[in-house]
């Protein structure tokens, strides 16, 4: 009986794009389509005013900024994988004790749109 030969494994190189940021995103949405994933990442920024005829240095949020950081798209594979990926951590942070069922059920209830 014939044996096939094992598949040669390609050497894998990790590079840092030129583009390469790190951002920092409190929000995001997006969503997931037949044809593929999106999922943009923005951040808060409040603009806080000294409050008219409040106490010394009180102030009060006048506005926020939604600041668009980065918009990614993917393959619905891809999503369908980066969502298994993130529920892995989510279990092993339970399993650990260092993430409570109460948080996640908290932040269920949460609404952070604007």
């Amino acid at each position: 009986m014939a044996t096939t030969p094992p598949a040669k494994v390609p050497k894998i190189e990790v590079t840092v794009h030129p583009d390469f940021r790190v951002v920092i995103a409190n929000g995001n949405f997006g969503g997931l389509t037949p044809n593929d994933g999106r999922i943009m990442f923005y951040t808060d920024i409040f603009e806080p005013r000294v409050k008219i005829g409040g106490k010394l240095g009180e102030m009060e949020i006048e506005r926020i900024n939604r600041q668009c950081q980065i918009d990614v798209r993917m393959s619905v594979m891809d999503f369908v994988n980066l969502a298994a990926w993130m529920n892995d951590h989510i279990k092993r942070l339970e399993d650990q004790g260092i993430l409570k069922k109460e948080d996640l059920i908290r932040s269920k209830q949460t609404d952070y749109s604007v």
